[in-house]
């Protein structure tokens, strides 16, 4: 009995390990700053110019088309990896959650640039793409495109968020665990990117 109790306590450590190991990992892949990388070789500042956040869509204000696809999919790398390395681990479900939570955490908050970083589009988007196969990828798609069509309008992650996680429940028709806990992902993605906008609208109010 207690050597069994033993082996227990030995592959929980091991799992408790692994899982946060996996979980730090993906923090500091996803607070590699490529967009701000790139954005200085093209001698710019992303924390001076535009929307002052170092994701791809600044990239592409401040530094054009070339750098902002650059910018886009290595941003969309970071996402993709980190879940293909978790699904590698073993990992599904609530740890693969927490594991891209952990990547976007990385995007918003890089150590590598004083705890800053970009709203994560593009990483939530490799994100999507390795969790669902094909569904993810009209997700990505169809987020891309009504972004890109609704760049006429003030704020296009406005619509271009919930339209790609309306095609993933559409995908499973059941909210799942995993479901939900993307949506809540993909809630959060949107506040951040919005979270000037609703600054503005509070201070109007008040």
């Amino acid at each position: 009995k207690k050597i069994g109790t033993f082996m227990l306590a030995l592959i929980t450590q091991k799992m408790f390990f692994k899982i946060s190991g996996t979980i730090l990992f993906a923090y500091f892949i996803g607070a590699i700053p490529f967009s701000s990388i790139i954005s200085s070789k093209y001698g710019k500042n992303l924390f001076n110019q535009g929307s002052k956040k170092a994701g791809a869509a600044n990239v592409l204000r401040t530094s054009g088309v070339k750098p902002a696809i650059f910018a886009f999919t290595a941003d969309f790398t970071k996402g993709s990896v980190t879940i293909l390395v978790a699904r590698f681990l073993g990992f599904d479900n609530i740890f693969v959650l927490m594991i891209a939570s952990s990547t976007i955490l990385g995007h918003w908050k890089s150590i590598f640039i004083r705890m800053r970083g970009g709203d994560g589009f593009a990483t939530l988007g490799g994100i999507t793409l390795v969790m669902y196969s094909l569904p993810g990828v009209i997700a990505v798609v169809c987020a891309f495109l009504i972004n890109y069509f609704s760049k006429f309008f003030k704020y296009p992650s406005t619509l271009c968020i919930p339209a790609g996680y309306f095609i993933l429940v559409l995908y499973t028709k059941n909210m799942n665990s995993q479901i939900i806990g993307m949506g809540i992902l993909y809630s959060l993605v949107f506040l951040k990117s919005n979270s000037t906008v609703f600054k503005q609208k509070f201070k109007n109010i008040v």
